[in-house]
């Protein structure tokens, strides 16, 4: 299955796609950085996703790259909190429904090598 949902109306924009090998999540890579900008304004320990976004390493060096820690990686995005964002509402409803479509895509490929692909 290949979902879209979060890339519609950005081609030709940056798109981050999460991969188990049979499944997409194609994500405008703006949503995605403002989670994570989010994640790190929440004062996650700068590990695992988290840490590569923050050091700009990881998929920004290699595509595709292995997201290592599954487990952390769902932890971290249900960390995510939609009332610290300071963005209009219907935004935060895009981001909220992102997060959600991550951590279910996640939680799914559990058992599965799951890879970030950016171009």
């Amino acid at each position: 299955m290949i979902n879209t949902k979060f890339y519609d109306g950005f081609e030709g924009e940056p798109e981050l796609v999460l991969t188990d090998g049979e499944n997409k999540l194609i994500i405008w890579y703006g949503y995605f950085e403002t989670v994570l900008d989010s994640l790190l304004d929440n004062n996650l320990e700068k590990r695992g996703i988290i840490k590569e976004y923050f050091n700009h390493e990881g998929w920004y060096d290699d595509s595709p790259w292995v997201i290592q820690d599954l487990r952390l990686t769902i932890a971290q995005m249900k960390s995510f909190d939609i009332n610290t964002l300071d963005a209009s509402e219907d935004m935060k409803s895009v981001l909220a429904d992102l997060v959600n479509e991550i951590i279910h895509f996640l939680e799914n490929a559990k058992n599965k090598t799951v890879v970030i692909e950016y171009d």
